[in-house]
């Protein structure tokens, strides 16, 4: 690759890179914001909604202004580079995708919370943009899939809550992967499931060993989800 190849491409993606920076400021305290509000309206005590990240009343770590920014500006400047359609409207659908997602990762780590108000939009952002041929799949193929990954998931969690007694996998959890499986189909979903349970299993035991995490606390899937849906979104089969 040339010099002037090189400037170009750099220059090329320079604004996606700032933009996504500028988003990523806003995403850890945003993330708080929307947790608070829920709880409130829900009058839920804000004490009880503790996950790893330490809840809503600990202030959120200073290294997340560096981290968030940073990741969340790779994520941009990778979806304009490898959405479906070269196209700008594709990069952004597709950089609203990876924002909402580290949104989500965020609120779940600190407070175990998948609010409905950003879920659900998430999913009609994946219909949406199946119907505009930015998600490689048809829009009736989307609807699909989403109603395949409910019933299917949401089966799964009836049947476990009445063996075991108690829940297998969150409420928010099935609604996520019913909006992921908008975007990515049944099968993008059934590797996200697996990776996200490696995940979870291989985290979990790791915090738990140097955090001192409770063995009987809570432990959020959704941060899991996020990482295998985003690694999906980029080195998925074309």
């Amino acid at each position: 690759m040339s010099i002037d190849t090189l400037s170009s491409a750099l220059w090329t993606r320079c604004p996606w890179w700032l933009s996504g920076a500028l988003v990523g400021l806003w995403l850890a305290p945003l993330g708080r914001i929307i947790a608070r509000r829920v709880l409130q309206r829900a009058q839920a005590p804000l004490h009880e909604w503790q996950g790893p990240g330490g809840g809503l009343g600990q202030p959120a770590p200073l290294s997340r202004q560096l981290w968030v920014p940073t990741l969340n500006a790779v994520l941009w400047a990778c979806a304009a580079s490898a959405a479906s359609q070269p196209t700008r409207w594709g990069s952004l659908l597709w950089a609203f995708l990876a924002s909402t997602l580290v949104l989500l990762a965020l609120m779940d780590w600190d407070s175990t919370l998948l609010p409905d108000m950003i879920v659900l939009p998430l999913a009609l952002a994946g219909l949406f943009g199946s119907h505009a041929g930015l998600t490689g799949q048809s829009l009736l193929v989307s609807a699909l899939s989403a109603a395949v990954v409910l019933g299917l998931l949401g089966g799964l969690a009836w049947v476990f809550r009445r063996i075991r007694g108690v829940s297998g996998i969150g409420g928010g959890d099935i609604k996520l992967l019913v909006a992921l499986a908008a975007w990515f189909g049944v099968d993008g979903v059934l590797y996200i499931v697996f990776w996200a349970s490696l995940i979870t299993v291989i985290w979990n035991l790791a915090w738990r060993h140097f955090k001192g995490f409770r063995p009987q606390a809570e432990w959020p899937f959704g941060p899991s989800i996020v990482i295998a849906a985003l690694a999906w979104s980029l080195f998925r089969p074309a």
